[in-house]
């Protein structure tokens, strides 16, 4: 889960607009980093949008932020670590835990992450993403300074995590690491950062073809044999109560993280009961 904005240098920050649907949907903390030309200034933790605006504007304001400066942004959902100010990103490319959970540190690199990471150490204050910067990221760095340049060094990210990494240095240069979409020269983790639109036409479609599907079904007999042949498109399937109507027609969500926000509306929960229903630990999912 989570949605990195990754701005290159030259390129404008997105719209308030498009920032606070970012942080609507991701909404379990928020940070940002920025080059400098010398270093990389990293300030995280922020729990309410009101608040976010309000740091990213007075370095926008003061000419900290300024055209040329490469700037990551991160909004969170949490799956480890808890909901805490210490657990939300961007992170300095460091093994030491006090500079990870720092909310505000200047380092030579930083670094977003987008999904989760199996088979790191996690706990309170303690996430996926930090366990893997501490120990993949930070000895990688330390042994090879200018792995940013080095496919040889994406390819080992890329395999390690399975996910979506964004890094800059210094000199303001960008690294992206998985799958990106561009939109207006921004690059997005994921379509989170548009409003979200239910497909009403596809709805219609489903039911308008209920007869010539379900006409002759068996609820009793037939919905267990049923259920077992469904192909989930995405891990909220799973949960959700129009999934049968989806895989007869068409997926009505596009991506993971639409299909998410549809179940959590169709079952009148929260985003974090449905990540419970599919089996993340529970409390992990509790805000303190």
């Amino acid at each position: 889960m989570c949605i990195i904005v990754a701005v290159p240098a030259g390129v404008n920050i997105p719209s308030d607009e498009t920032l606070h649907e970012c942080f609507r949907r991701n909404p379990d903390g928020a940070g940002f980093m920025y080059s400098t030309g010398k270093t990389v200034v990293i300030r995280k933790g922020f729990m309410k949008w009101e608040d976010f605006k309000s740091a990213l504007d007075a370095e926008l304001d003061a000419g900290r932020i300024y055209t040329d400066s490469a700037v990551v942004l991160h909004f969170r959902i949490t799956t480890s670590g808890r909901t805490q100010p210490k657990c939300c990103h961007p992170f300095p490319i460091s093994d030491r835990k006090e500079d990870l959970q720092a909310l505000e540190i200047e380092s030579r690199f930083g670094i977003a992450h987008n999904g989760v990471i199996h088979g790191m150490t996690t706990g309170d204050g303690w996430s996926d993403t930090m366990d893997f910067v501490a120990g993949v990221v930070a000895p990688l760095a330390h042994m090879h300074p200018s792995f940013m340049y080095s496919e040889d060094a994406e390819k080992l990210l890329e395999n390690a995590c399975k996910s979506k990494l964004a890094i800059i240095n210094h000199a303001g240069e960008m690294l992206l690491v998985g799958n990106f979409t561009k939109d207006d020269g921004v690059f997005y983790s994921n379509t989170s950062y548009k409003p979200f639109t239910y497909s009403y036409s596809t709805y219609q479609n489903v039911w308008s073809k209920w007869d010539d599907v379900y006409g002759d079904f068996d609820w009793d007999e037939d919905y267990e044999s049923a259920w077992d042949e469904l192909e989930f498109k995405f891990e909220s399937c799973e949960v959700c109560p129009m999934v049968q109507e989806c895989s007869s027609f068409e997926t009505c969500c596009s991506d993971e993280v639409e299909a998410l926000d549809v179940c959590a509306d169709l079952n009148d929960c929260t985003r974090g009961e449905i990540l419970e229903m599919l089996g993340y630990e529970p409390a992990l999912l509790t805000a303190e």
